[in-house]
């Protein structure tokens, strides 16, 4: 691996075919002198949150610290430019409870940034990560610190330069924006996080606040809003085609997946696991188009769903996949269920409609991690007791409700 990291100062990032993570990944390398251990460490503590790239590797290689991670996507300042500069109203309003729940997660590991922009976020590299919005640099951060009102403040300032449009973020940082101008429940967001202390309840307060004036808008589709431009086939492109062929080409891909695997009872090539990973992709940009398509009415949630249900479905094939990723390394186990993982968390934001299913899928993968991650066993732990007590709390909520709907 070259390392010219001294003609153009401290970092380089590179991309990499690395032969444990079966994808392309982003590789840092730094002056072993310099923070990029804080980075590290801070990735390793997030581990299991939703919206944080993966920390594959860091250590020392040729005298200098490397960090290895997942590929990152488009940064919302390019996406921005693809955009013309300008967002709906939904997609602003959409981002801003993402991006609050990321927030959260980092502040209940005592981790802020300190230093966000709009080049901070990224949206994943997979059609079916184009929906959500990942914290993928933490280079410019000041980890030595905390400041959780900081952060906040951070998110409603990259919040309203994305609602004025502003030529570019210094310039915005230069001027004097008016929240009530573009983005008015700004004012009420600001003037909450300005006010005392912040109580982790708090921020599911915040949301709520956002997703309130969200579902007043008219309904619009999201689909092809934040789709960055790659080659491979976009979430927009798949939502052109019937439900029908979906479902066949849904079927098509589990057969073939099924027969490139091969013998359950053999080890899996490299050649196999590169080809597997791959079709779970287009297998998860398929269910979320056809999850998109049927998301329910209020009335139709009070029903039980029924085997064939999509979210029941998804898990069985899903299953399914997990059974066959035993047969393949460790590595390659460990890749496929934290590659699923992360899927969960984009349908948990992207139709919360399922979420009580969702929690309790999240819970059962943060679980197997435990035992395929060992170095960050203790986090991906705490994250298994999080969606656990969230899913409990949820299935509650929903018996709660049908109990007063039948009493009523």
């Amino acid at each position: 691996m070259s390392t010219p990291a001294d003609a153009i100062g401290p970092f380089i990032v590179e991309r990499w075919l690395h032969p444990k993570s079966t994808g392309i990944v982003s590789i840092k390398t730094e002056r072993a002198s310099s923070d990029l251990a804080l980075e590290a460490s801070a990735l390793q503590a997030l581990s299991g949150g939703i919206g944080f790239p993966t920390l594959y590797w860091f250590g020392t290689a040729f005298g200098k610290q490397v960090m290895i991670t997942e590929e990152a996507g488009e940064s919302l300042e390019v996406i921005f430019n693809q955009c013309d500069r300008h967002f709906d109203m939904q997609i602003l309003l959409g981002f801003a409870c993402q991006l609050i729940f990321r927030l959260e997660w980092m502040h209940s590991h005592h981790i802020s940034h300190g230093n966000l922009s709009p080049s901070s976020f990224t949206v994943g590299p997979s059609p079916w990560q184009t929906l959500q919005i990942t914290v993928s640099s933490f280079e410019n951060a000041d980890l030595s610190h905390f400041s959780a009102r900081k952060d906040l403040e951070a998110v409603g300032n990259v919040l309203l330069y994305f609602a004025t449009g502003s030529v570019s973020w210094d310039e915005f940082k230069a001027s004097e924006q008016n929240a009530t101008d573009f983005l008015p429940m700004l004012n009420g967001y600001y003037a909450a996080i300005s006010s005392g202390v912040l109580n982790p309840a708090d921020y599911g307060l915040l949301r709520c606040h956002f997703l309130a004036a969200c579902q007043s808008l008219p309904k619009g589709s999201l689909l092809g809003g934040l789709s960055p431009l790659k080659k491979n086939l976009s979430l927009k492109e798949l939502s052109g085609k019937t439900t029908g062929d979906l479902f066949d080409s849904l079927g098509e891909k589990m057969s073939v997946v099924g027969q490139r695997a091969g013998d359950v009872t053999s080890s899996w090539t490299q050649e196999q696991e590169t080809y597997i990973i791959g079709a779970l992709d287009e297998i998860m940009a398929i269910f979320m188009i056809l999850l998109m398509r049927d998301r329910p009415s209020h009335s139709r949630q009070q029903h039980l769903m029924g085997a064939y249900h999509l979210p029941n479905r998804l898990w069985r094939d899903i299953r399914w996949y997990l059974r066959m990723a035993s047969c393949g390394s460790v590595s390659f186990q460990r890749l496929i269920t934290l590659r699923i993982y992360k899927f969960m968390g984009v349908l948990l934001e992207v139709i919360p409609l399922y979420n009580r299913y969702w929690t309790m899928y999240l819970s059962e993968l943060a679980y197997a991690q435990t035992a395929l991650d060992l170095e960050s066993s203790s986090t991906w732990r705490q994250a298994w007791i999080y969606w656990k007590d969230r899913a409990n709390f949820l299935n509650k909520r929903k018996w709660n409700d049908a109990a007063h709907g039948i009493l009523g």
